[in-house]
């Protein structure tokens, strides 16, 4: 069931055993869901679930960049993703390791979309796009590709959604696609897929395929021993391993949405020509998990640079708190590079969320299981030493103490 002329008659065949070997499906699939059936049997509880096609039928998308078959499974329509040819992409060879991912460039849309139309370009995968930041900048709204579910509506990490282009923002100007920004797209042809991996800072994400078929690979955060090799190290791709790593496998149909829970690993190939839209996100039910996930980042970047904290001392003495004011700051700096953010970028996301809420109030926990999770952070929080060490950080927790006493 190829939807791309570039698959090979050997790709044709890896492809129909992938789909031969699907078992029987264990999540639950959703034609619609509540806010409040989300909150309890999947937020809180952190379990995965799928919503069904009918919850993107009606995207701009799901119109725009399919081309009907008699199949199941749609052709892409790269003529539609014509307007967007002069975006610069960030694009993985995904026959070409790299380390613990793989070999990454930039190009423009245009001149990947030329190779893919020749039905070349084989194993590029374009990969955390930032469509919707882009689309914004240029000064219109994201209606003309999608419409985020509302359960999904509750999101600390990405701008309020809104389908209609923003007026105003808080630089004074139009959006622009950043590394701040985790509304992705993706789209590569058969076979391209993602190593085994856990989303940015333990969030959660939903994935939406808008054109062809995807294999997930879903582990929860308690079922990791067998996806390790000899060194304790995730494996790359669990597909080396004889039983894939008996984690929950699942076959995502056109259309349909994959909800993956707070520090769930997932790999995930492409069976067609996919196009897709992704969201990490957070809310207020994983704040403890997102807490807990930056102090280990925070304790592997302290043990890293222990000579460094010993330098500082020799230097400034033990006595006093000027070497621990230091210390304490070359953490945090390193912390931002190696985790993506640091207290300060936490504290101050959590701020904003919890002043000006995301979405109305059916679309997010009550106000008391909200204020429950704040509390018990910030509690932990203060027996730290950064608690006294930065000042900003002790500013935005101050402002949300105001909001929540």
């Amino acid at each position: 069931m190829a939807n791309w002329s570039g698959i090979t008659a050997e790709q044709k065949t890896e492809v129909n055993q992938l789909v031969g070997i699907i078992p029987t499906r264990k999540l639950p699939t959703y034609d619609e869901l509540s806010y409040e059936d989300f909150l309890n049997d999947h937020l809180i509880p952190n379990k995965p679930f799928i919503l069904s096609s009918k919850a993107t039928s009606y995207w701009s998308a799901s119109a725009r960049f399919r081309l009907p078959t008699s199949k199941d499974v749609s052709k892409p329509n790269l003529s539609a993703l014509r307007p967007y040819a002069h975006h610069i992409v960030p694009v993985a060879n995904t026959l070409q390791q790299q380390f613990s991912e793989f070999e990454r460039t930039e190009r423009s849309l245009g001149e990947v979309l030329d190779l893919w139309e020749k039905g070349e370009g084989n194993g590029l995968y374009v990969k955390d796009w930032h469509l919707m930041a882009e689309i914004e900048g240029e000064g219109r709204g994201v209606e003309e590709v999608y419409e985020v579910p509302e359960c999904f509506r509750d999101d600390w990490l990405n701008p309020p959604y809104t389908p209609h282009p923003r007026l105003s923002t808080s630089n004074g100007g139009n959006l622009s696609a950043s590394t701040s920004d985790f509304r992705f797209t993706y789209l590569g042809p058969p076979l391209t897929y993602t190593p085994l991996h856990r989303d940015v800072y333990g969030s959660y994400s939903w994935s939406a395929n808008v054109v062809g078929r995807k294999v997930w690979w879903l582990f929860p955060p308690n079922k990791l021993d067998r996806v390790k090799d000899k060194h304790g190290e995730l494996v790359f791709d669990v597909r080396e391993l004889a039983d894939e790593g008996g984690g929950i496998k699942i076959l995502q149909q056109e259309g349909e949405i994959v909800f993956v829970p707070s520090g769930w690993h997932h790999q995930v190939v492409n069976l067609d020509f996919c196009i897709s839209i992704n969201h990490n996100f957070f809310s207020s039910p994983t704040l403890p998990r997102i807490y807990d996930t930056l102090c280990r980042s925070q304790a592997r970047v302290e043990e890293s640079i222990l000579d460094v904290k010993e330098m500082i001392i020799q230097r400034l003495g033990s006595t006093g708190d000027a070497w621990e004011k230091e210390w304490v700051e070359e953490v945090q700096s390193l912390l931002e590079r190696d985790a993506g953010w640091n207290w300060r970028g936490f504290w101050e996301t959590v701020a904003k969320n919890v002043i000006t809420p995301p979405t109305p109030s059916h679309l997010r926990p009550p106000v008391g299981m909200r204020d429950e999770w704040i509390r018990d952070i910030i509690e932990r929080f203060k027996l730290h030493r950064e608690w006294i060490m930065l000042d900003e950080v002790r500013t935005a927790i101050e402002k949300i103490e105001v909001v929540i006493s």
